[in-house]
């Protein structure tokens, strides 16, 4: 029997490139490294009121998706407070509609593009707490990389590429972005 993952992010045309082969390594490491991931492309919610907006979320994901086991939605935390309360306010809402499905929520620390960058070799004057810390990683530091790796003329500037190289170096994420990968993983399978 399969286990089925859907990942929803805020806006997958881009951060599909990243989310997907960070949460297939989340559920290997939580035990099930046959696990069937997809990204969410239809609704394809653009920003994080349209995916925190619980009827949607109902309605456009949870009930159309029934085969799914396990939803997990995936925003940044743009350096903005509360966004853990939101996330928690969706689970609450969405748990009579689950039935003996999951929906988990998790904060990308600030923005999906750490996770390449946490797999790469920081360049010269980079202090990885400054990096995790900076509410605008996107367009600070992760141009840097597309632009040191030569990949920002490529679609999505290089993002697809980026983080298989950086998926090469998972440990160091996980090291890096403990938040997001091992303490998930432990969520996931406990909850399993």
């Amino acid at each position: 029997m399969s286990f089925n993952v859907l990942v929803i992010p805020e806006d997958f045309t881009k951060d599909e490139h990243i989310l997907k082969p960070l949460v297939q390594a989340v559920l290997r490491d939580a035990g099930k490294p046959k696990a069937v991931v997809t990204v969410c492309r239809n609704p394809n919610f653009q920003g994080l009121t349209e995916c925190l907006n619980v009827d949607r979320l109902r309605d456009e994901v949870v009930n159309r998706y029934k085969m799914v086991n396990l939803f997990l939605l995936i925003v940044d935390a743009d350096a903005k407070p509360g966004r853990e309360q939101a996330l928690a306010h969706v689970v609450k809402k969405l748990e009579c509609d689950l039935g003996d499905r999951l929906f988990l929520t998790e904060m990308a620390r600030q923005e999906v593009e750490i996770f390449p960058i946490a797999g790469h070799i920081l360049s010269d004057g980079w202090k990885w707490k400054e990096i995790r810390a900076d509410g605008d990683v996107k367009n600070t530091y992760f141009t840097k990389l597309a632009e040191r790796e030569n990949v920002n003329s490529l679609p999505h500037q290089g993002r697809k590429k980026l983080m298989a190289a950086a998926m090469k170096n998972w440990s160091r994420i996980c090291e890096r972005c403990p938040e997001e990968t091992t303490s998930l993983a432990q969520r996931i399978k406990t909850l399993l």
